[in-house]
């Protein structure tokens, strides 16, 4: 009898872990060939925001396809650190936000006051970023 219960409690253990690794995804209201322009900010602290627009199809579809499979987490985390705002404007002139604030070396918050979502993400988006073609402008914080 000690065995089975031992049993049943190692199963609901191991089912308990499971349960708290469930990971979330972005469901996006439109698709990649809607999307027009990608503006992102990033603000890493300093007196300056630097600014990046992307038209390129395909790293709109790779901006996209990338946000789509990120694994997500509810998890509470601090939210404070640097910033990313990626603007997805579509074809009908309505836009898209995404927030990125990163908590520590690839981690941080995305959030969506568009969509109405905060989740964790264990996902290096400062450096997808980074990868983004196109000319940095360079705007004073307001």
């Amino acid at each position: 009898m000690k065995k089975l219960i031992a049993l049943v409690l190692a199963l609901v253990c191991v089912l308990g872990l499971v349960g708290c690794g469930k990971t979330e995804n972005i469901i996006f209201p439109f698709s990649a060939s809607d999307v027009e322009t990608v503006e992102s900010y990033y603000d890493d602290g300093g007196s300056e925001i630097q600014k990046k627009t992307t038209t390129d199809e395909a790293a709109i579809d790779y901006l996209y396809t990338y946000f789509s499979e990120l694994p997500l987490k509810n998890k509470q985390s601090s939210d404070e650190g640097n910033t990313l705002k990626f603007v997805f404007t579509l074809a009908d002139g309505t836009t898209y936000e995404l927030t990125y604030v990163g908590v520590a070396v690839k981690t941080g918050r995305l959030q969506s006051e568009t969509a109405g979502f905060d989740y964790f993400t264990s996902s290096d988006v400062v450096g997808v970023w980074n990868g983004l073609s196109g000319e940095i402008e360079l705007t004073p914080k307001e």
